[in-house]
């Protein structure tokens, strides 16, 4: 006869043992950037560049500034790439933020501390030159449209003042390719040096780009 202590710890061992149904794999979903931009999105370049990206390249492009920013002290920078893979691959990797210091410039530690519906806060830690860095950013996955957006947390230690922007990914070639596009806005404050806030805005752009590209090469050979 089970006693019902017995039977309490057994549903316990139970409940450790058994994955957690409330927090499916981030980069699991039905699809990824099915739901984007149908035009095909070579009629935004040159023939120029976008020989440019199929030999690897990064474009720094114009960033898309509102007509009100809401911060007027910030800057922005935008880039884009092309990874030769489908969109399912590069999300998958770009999602995978806890692996970030293997393939990002400047970020040495992540841990994803929170998640609530398709946001997830992230705490990083970054080394620019001599410089340690840490805060929490609030992530928000968009997985059907392709898109990854990003605000500072403002109520978890910031050596920033802030930072958002967004990761776009579109679907090249029936889905064999993604034209990956990235945005980033910062206003780092006063206590940090402008070549600093510089850096933390460009994330040394080719590094990232290049980085996650090779990364997702890495995991998906062909």
């Amino acid at each position: 006869m089970v006693t019902p202590l017995a039977a309490w710890l057994a549903a316990c061992l139970a409940a450790a043992a058994a994955p957690d149904r409330a927090l499916p794999a981030v980069a699991a979903a039905p699809c990824i950037a099915c739901r984007g931009p149908a035009l095909d999105p070579r009629s935004a370049f040159s023939t120029a560049d976008w020989a440019a990206l199929e030999r690897g390249g990064v474009l720094h492009v114009a960033p898309e500034i509102p007509a009100a920013p809401a911060d007027p002290s910030a800057s922005s920078t935008a880039a884009e790439s092309l990874v030769d893979r489908p969109p399912q691959q590069v999300w998958s990797v770009l999602t995978d933020f806890e692996q970030w210091p293997r393939f990002m410039p400047l970020v040495r530690e992540t841990r994803v501390e929170r998640r609530e519906g398709p946001s997830l806060w992230v705490a990083q830690k970054y080394r620019v030159w001599l410089y340690p860095m840490q805060h929490t950013t609030v992530y928000r996955l968009e997985p059907e449209l392709g898109r990854l957006e990003w605000q500072l947390d403002p109520t978890a230690p910031h050596d920033i003042a802030a930072s958002a922007g967004h990761w776009e990914l579109l679907a090249v070639d029936g889905g064999r390719a993604t034209l990956l596009r990235y945005q980033a806005t910062v206003n780092a404050g006063r206590a940090v040096p402008a070549f600093l806030e510089r850096m933390l805005r460009d994330r040394s752009l080719r590094q990232m780009l290049d980085g996650l590209r090779d990364e997702v090469l890495r995991r998906f050979p062909r």
